[in-house]
């Protein structure tokens, strides 16, 4: 079975309770707080392993922030891009999909996992390559996110495009390429998000392809945003729109 890494108190506490399958944890000795208490209950309660070490075998697991707490899990699932849409359009009136192109740093993705699952986004969608890495950075900088939002890897992004069209899912692509702001589209019905990367922003191609595109509105010499942080402006206005 293939295993990812994660580290940190809260996303060990996620995962569990997420129902992920957890191989073994690794707790510091003498760690004392709240929430370490808790995660020490909900492991003896689901009787997954874990045992206590020196903060030098922590330390050898990973250099960040792990918080006195390391744990192996079965690796992030991701699903099938047409079952998932079926599933989701017989199941919603109005569904939110994300498509992500270029977006390869594993905190942004995380931040934007995070930003999702707490507006409902209903489903992300990935590239197989040039993509990010669905690693423990991101489970724990996601608090949760990774194990609430559906995922897919693609070959493709153009393939979730033209699919999501047969479904009559518009798509709007999140670009500065546009004299169009967020402010002004209907944001209402089902909808596909597509955002590229800090640097070279949606490829052309995809831009080729999408319905409507709009613009975060900015004051006059700032170019763009950190894309966890336009992803989640966009997904607070769809909110706003849908309430």
């Amino acid at each position: 079975m293939e295993t990812v890494t994660i580290f940190g108190l809260r996303a060990i506490l996620e995962a569990i309770q997420s129902g992920k399958s957890i191989d073994r944890v690794w707790l510091l000795k003498g760690t004392k707080s709240t929430l370490f208490e808790e995660l020490l209950h909900v492991l003896r309660s689901n009787n997954i392993a874990f045992s206590f070490v020196p903060v030098e075998r922590l330390n050898r697991f990973s250099d960040k922030n792990h918080q006195g707490a390391v744990a192996r899990i079965a690796a992030l699932a991701t699903l099938e891009m047409e079952p998932l849409i079926e599933k989701i359009m017989e199941a919603k009136k109005n569904p939110i999909f994300v498509l992500l192109d270029g977006i390869t740093d594993t905190r942004n993705f995380g931040a934007i996992l995070r930003s999702a699952a707490a507006t409902g986004v209903d489903a992300i969608f990935i590239p197989t390559s040039g993509s990010a890495p669905l690693n423990g950075d991101v489970v724990k900088t996601s608090a949760g996110g990774a194990f609430k939002v559906p995922i897919s890897k693609v070959q493709h992004l153009k393939d979730v495009v033209y699919y999501l069209k047969a479904h009559e899912v518009p798509t709007l692509g999140i670009t500065e390429k546009t004299p169009i702001t967020i402010y002004e589209e209907d944001l209402k019905g089902p909808l596909a998000l597509i955002f590229g990367s800090e640097d070279v922003g949606i490829s052309g191609g995809m831009l080729k392809i999408i319905d409507r595109k709009a613009k975060i509105p900015m004051v006059e010499g700032i170019d763009s945003l950190n894309v966890s942080v336009a992803c989640a402006v966009v997904f607070y206005e769809t909110i706003r729109q849908r309430v």
